[in-house]
């Protein structure tokens, strides 16, 4: 049954321990659709996996889903799950943004403070993904302070396409 909403996917890719930090992510996703994006007749969905295995497992079907993606939603700390996937999945929705041919429209870092990391890959990564100029990349240390970047970012994504929808309606004569 059609259900008169237009739906951007949202990919949340969040290795390892970070399960309470997706979860903020589907919340955060779940107000603003509430708040913001229902209204205008939009939906963001969330998906991503429910377990790191899942990566291993359905490595085909999980690469289709971040291409069939609007939004990429990456968070890290140290560690991108078995066989480093996740830092895959995460270069994948870097090459699909980049693509005009793809959905793909954004691309965000959520990098989790890590004061006690010691491991220098680990810290040479996390400095690489601060310094590129091409994304956006936000740092918090509590799930509030995650919570309220997140927000921001997911209202600004609904803003912009509420203004697309609207200048789309304007261009065909709609409203």
């Amino acid at each position: 049954m059609p259900h008169g909403f237009d739906d951007y996917r949202v990919f949340i890719s969040a290795p390892g321990d970070l399960e309470s930090d997706r979860q903020a992510c589907n919340d955060v996703i779940a107000d603003v659709n509430e708040t913001t994006a229902m209204p205008a007749k939009i939906l963001l969905v969330s998906i991503g996996l429910r377990d790191n295995d899942q990566i291993v497992s359905h490595r085909s079907i999980v690469s289709d889903n971040v291409r069939w993606s609007t939004y990429f939603i990456q968070i890290f700390q140290d560690d991108w799950g078995p066989r480093d996937l996740f830092r895959k999945l995460f270069l994948l929705a870097m090459e699909c943004r980049d693509d005009e041919n793809m959905p793909m429209r954004d691309v965000v870092i959520c990098l989790k403070d890590a004061p006690h990391e010691t491991d220098a890959e680990i810290l040479a990564f996390r400095h690489e993904l601060e310094e590129h100029q091409d994304l956006r990349v936000f740092r918090y240390t509590s799930m509030s302070e995650l919570r309220a970047q997140l927000t921001e970012v997911c209202e600004g994504w609904s803003q912009s396409l509420i203004e697309s929808l609207i200048e789309t309606r304007r261009d065909l004569g709609i409203d």
